[in-house]
């Protein structure tokens, strides 16, 4: 059974490699088990403290890291002296992201209902867990209740390194917001061969905008109501214009061999971001973006020569909202409730069962050359837009939920329901808490908890 690269855990060898091309770089793009088709979900909420309702501490959410590892008999995980999270030997994992939030990985998994049983009973032991603490963990795309200067940056290296570094950088002005306050969830979806990842990644990168402003959920900072629905998908646009949001112009080329040069195009364009770090014998050698990837695979730095696993790790320090790896991420949605976080899986399982090309060809008038203002449209307004002039981003959406309902079997299908309720609505989960003043943060996390 094929599985998706466990970006926490994976052990890496760090030994030079001094003939590191292009073409041993795209092995990690094209190494596959087999042609099974699989789902992943990462599943991010807000850590807060019950009594306060500001963030939560981290010695009580190591205490309940601790408990769930003893309760599962998990493996702890640690960076150095810092307990980060904890493992099972399928590979799903719980670790702590920047600002403490909790992140639930799962493993990759073909049904939706398999992936509802996992992400169900980890997330009902964990929140009976963090009861004992005084904690809770709120699906919401934004920490409501605490300043940015009020959240120490977990003790990580990769954390400490990124945090020193990315604010810096050309727009990565909301950096730390995004690290600190910032909730999502991600949906990674498997491809089958070149063409297959190639389709997939051109789609969901069309369609971005519209999943972002349908599952926006993060309109409120600091008891009141901010201009943006979601500010999570507003922030991500300030955390680096080099590293995240690019748009692949080089990427989609319109010449004989498209298919056969995704990985290849989409590797170059990884190339020439600047890299923030590199690991050699378990300790971070900072960068701090003096050069690209591209100019340590010619040139080096200081003693150390490029290897395989430096682009790894290289790749993983740069956020697409659709990100492509052996398996394509899709990571530009707020946190919500697990139902809609389910939801939201199966709403891009039944899109990926249905002919990518076809649906190209029917959301043909999405260009790649709009996202961006689409995308501040989304984040501003969730889909209260237009685009072509007359078509609302709603007519939109209901068209991609129509075709991925039609893929779904009965018992998946029903989990597309908070999303048909939205839509049938007309009103994302942001517009729910406008429209309830829900601008008071004790009345915003009663309604979310």
């Amino acid at each position: 059974m094929q599985k998706l690269l466990d970006k926490k855990t994976e052990k890496i060898n760090y030994s030079n490699d001094s003939t590191l091309t292009i073409e041993k770089i795209e092995q990690f793009y094209t190494t596959k088990k087999n042609q099974t088709l699989q789902y992943g979900l990462e599943y991010e909420r807000i850590s807060l403290d019950k009594k306060t309702h500001k963030n939560a501490s981290y010695t009580k959410l190591k205490k309940i890291i601790e408990h769930y590892s003893l309760i599962c008999a998990w493996e702890l995980v640690f960076d150095n002296n810092t307990l980060i999270g904890a493992k099972n030997n399928s590979g799903s994992s719980i670790s702590l992201e920047p600002g403490n939030q909790l992140e639930i990985s799962l493993c990759p998994k073909e049904s939706i209902i398999d992936i509802d049983i996992e992400l169900t009973k980890i997330v009902e032991l964990l929140d009976k867990i963090a009861e004992v603490y005084d904690v809770i963990f709120v699906g919401y795309g934004f920490n409501p209740s605490n300043a940015t200067s009020e959240i120490e940056i977990l003790n990580k290296t990769r954390y400490r390194i990124m945090d020193s570094y990315l604010p810096y950088c050309t727009k990565g002005e909301l950096v730390q917001k995004m690290m600190r306050q910032t909730a999502g969830i991600q949906v990674n979806i498997d491809y089958l061969n070149k063409k297959d990842a190639y389709l997939k990644l051109l789609f969901f990168n069309l369609i971005s905008p519209f999943t972002l402003g349908l599952f926006s959920n993060s309109p409120i900072e600091n008891n009141s109501i901010c201009p943006y629905k979601s500010n999570r998908g507003y922030i991500w646009m300030y955390s680096g214009e080099n590293r995240c949001n690019f748009f692949y112009k080089n990427i989609f080329n319109k010449f004989f061999f498209k298919y056969s040069n995704i990985f290849k195009n989409y590797i170059n364009e990884i190339l020439d971001i600047p890299m923030v770090y590199i690991e050699r014998d378990n300790k971070a050698v900072p960068i701090q973006g003096k050069i690209t990837f591209r100019e340590f695979m010619n040139n080096g730095f200081l003693d150390y020569k490029a290897c395989y696993s430096d682009y790894i790790l290289h790749q993983s320090l740069c956020f697409p909202d659709v990100r492509l790896k052996n398996y394509i991420e899709i990571r530009n949605h707020d946190s919500s409730d697990i139902k809609t976080a389910l939801g939201l899986c199966a709403f891009y399982k039944g899109l990926s069962l249905n002919n990518i090309q076809e649906l190209l060809s029917t959301f043909s008038y999405l260009k790649i050359k709009d996202i961006p203002s689409y995308n501040k449209s989304a984040a501003i307004f969730g889909l209260d837009f237009t685009i072509n002039k007359n078509k609302s981003a709603w007519e939109v959406v209901e068209a991609l939920f129509e075709l991925s309902a039609k893929k779904l079997n009965s018992k998946e299908k029903v989990y597309l329901n908070p999303i048909y309720n939205l839509i049938k609505q007309r009103k994302t989960k942001a517009d729910i808490a406008i429209e309830y003043g829900l601008d008071n943060i004790q009345e915003l996390i009663s309604y979310l908890y």
